[in-house]
């Protein structure tokens, strides 16, 4: 083993706690809970100890040859080392959450036991430096995350976590595909090994296990059109499960996504522009699902969906725009980070909605946060944050990615080339901004602004909505957003510098102006078309039920699901199709076990017949006898002899002592009897003596002639 252990512990540190904090529970009420925060807080000073060493340049890895094979090896760069210190946050802050929103709760146990090991691979994952290292860490995250969808065990809920549970394994399975058909121990080397052995056999040769590998963390990240789990898994499992799963896991494929990019498939404007085409497909779909929403959770997890589309945007421009990404590049890792901030606030505020009234649709919690400081300065934050509003974090991120697009349009056009499908991408990226304001435009007004019907008093009434600690946890979170936001040049391009490498960044061509009035007019489109869209949303959405009450209504077509329209109908057929084929062989095999067998029972019929023919035959020629023997009444000479010895016994004893019960038997002819009985049974098991040696030679003939030639 070579390097810093403190890599391994860190990752191993909270599956070792998850059984620890199980057992505590089942003696204490609330232990595990405590645990989860112990170890989420030890395990952050860790990553902590690895980021502060990247930002002094100093790069921490590991290599234990050996590990499972193929062997394991860590490495915390500059990105990775950011990225798993966000994982560290985000597990502290929602386990800190979790002893409000679980305080009468079921199957707290269970709940930390698979959340910490999901912790422990998700770190393993991002620190992860080959395609082997990453698959073992990307398997047992996707397994220990099941639990989280199914945790409630309502009928919605298994379902949702049927899905989950298809996905990740189908798309670990294919992502394993792609791996094995890596040449050369590719999936074995690090990755900054893998740009120079792609150029000896080849980028485009590896296209197709590229592409293989891209469906498993393209399946985590919720990315079209495997996005199926995502609006499902999120409503159905508990908040801070679901901000967990929003903000860190589909990171887990957007990692994939860059390594795919920026280091395997280096150099290939194929694979980086089918990412980005589905990245604008997931970025618009998302929004769009998202709008027709009026369920809280499932708003916020269709967001997700969008807003993952942007990073994949991102990341596809990072490789199209090689020596000149650097804009794109810092754009996808500062949307990353402020995803998973925003989605933390987002989702803990939804949890607060959820734990204090129970439901989550948006006619049963609206006027839930009228009075509630801490939540409406929390979820307004961030709402604006995902929406580009100047001056906060999200404003940063995504006008660099517009930024990138704007290039790369521009470098088509310089070059000669088409740049329409890019110059409508851009509207897309465009109107799916102002969707998110849209969207999330929605959610304010109806949990802030109005008021319910029947249950406002009672929501007013809620003054403890939240603990302190919590509540401090929240508002830390909160105040990062406007912080980043108004001091981009210190922190945002601080973060895009520091993971540069990783993505393969080259730096930008000039000093970044954030507050141009170009990413400035790009932003108030974004935010103009999606206050447009809210009033027709309204129209579409809302009906007035009463005289002064308005309700929310569902106008998504059910007939849309993708899951149910194409996934499920796919899988049966396929089950079908496996099920027939799957028989017919086996009604095959038993046709052919049945002929085998009665060609086998001829075959050593014939070969038993032979043996007896040539021992017949040896008999008759060179074993005869060469004087014939003097024939007997019954039998042969000796049982003869035997026969008349014991009839003449026999009749003296009749003479005699058995005179009233004279002996009947005639021995001679029993002795012959039984002779002739037992030469039958030897010549039977003599045949099938003879058979077997036969045999026996045969084969020992087959070996020798095949040892020797």
């Amino acid at each position: 083993m070579q390097g810093s252990i403190l890599l391994f512990v860190a990752a191993v540190l909270p599956m070792l706690a998850a059984p620890l904090a199980w057992v505590l529970e089942r003696k204490h009420k609330g232990a595990a809970i405590l645990t989860m925060i112990i170890t989420s807080a030890a395990v952050l000073g860790m990553l902590v100890t690895l980021f502060v060493s990247a930002l002094g340049g100093q790069e921490t890895f590991l290599i234990w040859d050996g590990f499972c094979g193929l062997g394991l090896q860590m490495r915390a760069d500059g990105f990775r080392a950011l990225y798993a210190c966000i994982a560290g946050v985000m597990w502290l802050v929602t386990s800190i959450f979790s002893r409000d929103y679980f305080k009468h709760g079921h199957a707290i146990g269970r709940y930390a036991l698979f959340t910490l090991i999901t912790f422990g691979a998700m770190v393993g994952l991002l620190l992860s430096d080959t395609f082997f290292s990453a698959f073992i860490f990307f398997e047992i995250m996707s397994l220990a995350s099941y639990p989280w969808v199914a945790h409630e065990e309502t009928p919605d809920a298994m379902r949702a976590a049927e899905t989950y549970l298809y996905i990740a394994v189908i798309g670990g399975l294919v992502m394993l595909m792609g791996i094995f058909l890596l040449p050369n121990s590719m999936a074995s080397m690090s990755f900054s090994q893998l740009p120079a052995a792609a150029q000896s056999v080849g980028v485009e040769s590896l296209m197709l296990s590229a592409i293989l590998i891209l469906v498993g963390f393209g399946a985590k990240a919720g990315a079209f059109p495997l996005h199926i789990w995502l609006p499902k898994a999120h409503p159905v499992a508990p908040a801070p499960a679901s901000a967990l799963l929003s903000g860190m896991l589909t990171k887990a494929g957007i990692f994939g996504m860059i390594v795919l990019t920026t280091f395997l498939m280096r150099g290939s404007d194929t694979f980086a522009d089918l990412l980005f085409r589905l990245g604008v497909i997931t970025m618009f779909l998302g929004a769009l699902l998202a709008v027709f929403s009026v369920n809280l959770k499932r708003t916020l997890a269709c967001s997700s969906l969008s807003q993952i589309g942007f990073i994949m945007v991102g990341v596809g421009l990072c490789g199209l725009l090689q020596g000149e990404n650097g804009l794109a590049a810092y754009g996808t890792v500062q949307h990353m980070v402020n995803h998973s901030l925003f989605k933390l606030i987002l989702f803990i505020s939804a949890g607060v909605v959820a734990m204090n009234t129970g439901m989550l649709h948006l006619n049963d919690v609206r006027g839930y946060g009228r009075g509630k400081i801490v939540l409406h300065i929390a979820f307004l934050t961030a709402a604006l944050g995902i929406s580009g509003v100047p001056f906060l974090s999200g404003y940063i991120s995504k006008s660099l990615l517009h930024e990138g697009l704007l290039e790369y349009i521009a470098h088509l056009q310089h070059m000669g080339l088409s740049a329409t499908p890019y110059a409508i991408a851009e509207w897309v990226f465009i109107i799916s901004g102002g969707m998110t304001f849209c969207y999330m435009l929605k959610l304010y007004i109806c949990l802030f602004w109005q008021k319910h019907p029947t249950k406002q008093a009672e929501f007013d009434a809620q003054k403890k909505y939240l603990s302190p600690l919590s509540s401090i946890a929240l508002l830390l979170c909160t105040a990062i957003i406007p912080i980043l936001g108004t001091q981009p040049d210190l922190f945002m391009t601080g973060i895009g510098e520091l993971s540069s490498s990783f993505l393969n960044a080259a730096a930008p061509a000039h000093h970044i102006e954030y507050f141009s009035s170009e990413n400035l007019i790009g932003a108030g489109k974004s935010l103009i078309i999606g206050f447009v869209l809210y009033q027709f949303v309204c129209a579409l959405l809302m009906d007035t039920k009463g005289e002064d009450e308005t309700i929310y209504l569902d106008r998504w077509p059910k007939k849309l699901d993708l899951e149910n329209l194409v996934y499920r109908p796919l899988i049966s057929l396929l089950l079908t199709i496996g099920g027939l084929i799957a028989s017919f062989f086996d009604m095959l095999m038993d046709w052919v076990v049945i002929v085998l067998r009665n060609v086998g029972f001829f075959i050593s019929r014939i070969l038993d017949g032979s043996v007896d023919w040539v021992v017949i035959g040896a008999r008759k020629t060179m074993f005869a006898t060469k004087q014939k023997e003097l024939p007997v009444p019954v039998g042969t000479p000796v049982t003869y002899a035997f026969g008349r010895f014991f009839d003449n016994v026999s009749s003296v004893l009749n003479k005699t002592v058995r005179k009233k019960k004279p002996i009947q038997t005639s021995f001679v002819s029993a002795f012959a009897a039984g002779r002739n009985a037992i030469a039958t049974q030897v010549k039977q098991l003599t045949s099938s003596i003879s058979f077997g040696l036969l045999m026996f030679c045969l084969g020992l003939y087959v070996t020798l002639s095949y040892l020797l030639f």
